[in-house]
């Protein structure tokens, strides 16, 4: 789960909102302080655009799991030899061995996800909900007003 921020265009107000990792909902936002609404394409109708390619590619996040893996063991050995020999170490070596931890388990659990059809799951969950929001004719109208493609069988 991630967050999105923004200004509202009309008040200015810093709004932040909570999304699930492809930022899947609706584009059309209100803003939490004057309720003012506008248009969002960091958001995604999954049942118009499709799953994101990423969320169903397992060999990606093998990839960058061993990557990961491989650029934190690399840092780990350079900081022991530093240690050992210097007596101390650069701060920033610390910080590539920690980044290189984070990577590893976060590609790592994201290729979990996959391989157990979690994420398949979670894709089917926000198609559904759109093609629910996608049956609202007024909302559909909406979308066709701020100038995103809506095919035809939806209009």
């Amino acid at each position: 789960m991630g967050f999105v921020e923004w200004n509202c265009p009309r008040c200015g107000k810093k709004n932040r909102e909570k999304c699930n990792a492809w930022v899947y909902g609706s584009p059309i936002r209100n803003c939490k302080e004057c309720n003012a609404e506008y248009f969002d394409r960091r958001w995604r109708e999954i049942a118009l655009e499709g799953v994101e390619p990423a969320s169903k590619n397992a060999k990606l996040y093998l990839g960058a799991t061993i990557a990961f893996f491989v650029f934190t063991c690399v840092c780990a050995l350079w900081l022991i030899y530093d240690i050992k020999t210097l007596g101390g170490y650069p701060e920033r070596l610390l910080g590539c061995v920690l980044i290189g931890m984070v990577g590893t388990i976060g590609c790592f659990v994201v290729l979990l996800r996959i391989v157990t059809g979690y994420e398949d799951r979670q894709n089917r969950r926000y198609y559904d909900e759109s093609v629910k929001r996608l049956q609202n004719k007024s909302y559909v109208y909406k979308l066709i007003a701020y100038g995103y493609d809506v095919p035809e069988e939806f209009r």
